[in-house]
């Protein structure tokens, strides 16, 4: 038996592959021949979503090795051509088929598979298809005046902004227009990083933090790794921006929650939430990143107004409104 794998990614916008085709072959090399699908779409000039596969390996392994290896390769041209791809890095399914329709096509002698996110292998047998469902849903605000009744209400106040509240605002601009939940998230925590300030370590402290800087000195290591370790010792002397985070939170009197948790805890849970991506955790193991996104985007905002006495500004944001404009189910 031969097998074969599929690596499914996206693009926001239509287009992205902008050939008037419904599919394309493409070699890699001499022996490796690539096939890009569309799977939202009849042809890849009007598609956002897109998998590659390719079959005829001796075994499973034989095509995840061949499938990760194109990912990884995808991954880095995505990041060195900044082509705004969407390819995930944890495998597993968006939707699933009922066990009925899938036993009424097993009698037919075919193998219906749920919708693919990521990386999936299967037998390159002919018989085994995929069920996708793609669809196009408009989001938009209820009320279209309501960017425009807020400059309105907001325009007899004056901003004043330095050069530390440019580049919040600078960062939270940049978090506000990423699509990827872990980038929005990393994005708002440095701005608060930038806004709340690290105090020095006790004079106890930095004594002995100096006695370990002079300790690396005095010692034979080579020249280049004493000066690294010096330096990152100097740093010490500052606290870290967890510590200072969660000292700040403590002081925090108004409001008493956030997010339905006390501020120390909602503060403990997003300095987690930061160390899980730095650690590379899966996104379905961090729940309601959204929300935290959110609640910290605010919080962040609110120590900018009261660090800064900005005047006091009330603006609304209207319910979304959804226009289902088509629903698909293929067969691929």
């Amino acid at each position: 038996m031969k097998y074969k794998f599929r690596l499914v990614f996206f693009h926001p916008r239509p287009g992205f592959f902008r050939i008037d085709s419904k599919s394309i072959s493409y070699p890699l090399n001499e022996k490796l021949v690539i096939k890009i699908v569309p799977r939202d779409s009849d042809n890849l000039l009007n598609a956002s979503k897109y998998h590659i596969e390719c079959g005829a390996f001796p075994s499973p392994q034989d095509a995840k090795n061949c499938g990760e290896k194109l990912r990884t390769h995808l991954r880095m041209l995505n990041c060195m051509l900044d082509l705004g791809l969407s390819i995930p890095s944890i495998d597993g399914k968006s939707s699933t088929t009922n066990e009925v329709i899938k036993n009424k096509i097993r009698e037919d002698g075919g193998e219906l598979l749920d919708t693919i996110v990521g990386l999936h292998v299967y037998p390159d047998d002919d018989k085994h298809f995929e069920h996708v469902i793609s669809g196009k849903m408009n989001v938009f605000p209820s009320d279209p005046y309501y960017v425009l009744k807020g400059l309105k209400d907001s325009w007899d106040n004056t901003f004043e902004l330095n050069e530390s509240a440019s580049e919040v605002i600078e960062i939270l601009n940049i978090s506000v227009r990423e699509s990827s939940p872990k980038v929005k998230y990393l994005a708002t925590y440095l701005a608060a990083e930038q806004i709340i300030e690290r105090k020095m370590r006790s004079e106890a402290a930095q004594d002995l933090i100096d006695k370990f800087i002079q300790l690396t000195n005095n010692s034979e290591l080579p020249d280049s790794e004493k000066a690294s370790l010096a330096g990152s010792l100097g740093y010490l002397k500052e606290q870290s921006f967890s510590s200072a985070f969660t000292s700040f939170a403590k002081r925090i009197t108004s409001p008493e929650t956030i997010n339905g948790m006390p501020i120390t805890k909602f503060v403990s849970e997003c300095i987690k939430l930061r160390n899980k991506i730095a650690h590379n955790v899966a996104l379905d193991c961090i729940h309601n990143i959204e929300e935290y996104t959110k609640n910290l985007r605010s919080m962040a905002m609110s120590i900018l107004w009261a660090e800064n006495n900005f005047p006091n500004l009330s603006v609304y944001r209207p319910a979304d409104q959804i226009e289902m404009e088509k629903m698909e189910i293929r067969v691929l």
